[in-house]
């Protein structure tokens, strides 16, 4: 394998599936899996509402999103992402796989 497809298989999921209500358990192609607490993916969100469109400067406060927010839908979006539909009443994020293993690498470091 080519450094370039180590760095896409690492980035690019081959499952997922839902960790009780509180977390996203992901399969990547490098035969890795992550679980990435829901709440740390909502906080996440890259959307023009969650943050500044020029400056990417986070607009949304961490205090709002509720620590049992619950994704009642996951869906792909394409062969790159997914999007979800939060029991905030928020679903117009999409969490590319790159921001998703990011994350996890994150949430396994800081030991969630």
């Amino acid at each position: 394998m080519t450094a370039s497809s180590n760095a896409q298989a690492r980035v690019t999921a081959v499952g997922i599936h839902r960790v009780g209500d509180a977390a996203l358990g992901i399969e990547w192609a490098d035969g890795a899996t992550s679980e990435i607490p829901l709440r740390e993916i909502r906080l996440a969100c890259g959307c023009a509402v969650c943050r500044d469109e020029l400056t990417g400067a986070p607009l949304l406060d961490p205090a709002s999103i509720p620590a049992n927010i619950r994704a009642y839908r996951i869906a792909p979006v394409g062969n790159y992402a997914l999007t979800f539909d939060w029991s905030d009443s928020h679903s117009t994020g999409i969490y590319p796989w790159e921001m998703l293993r990011a994350l996890a690498d994150r949430s396994e470091s800081e030991g969630r």
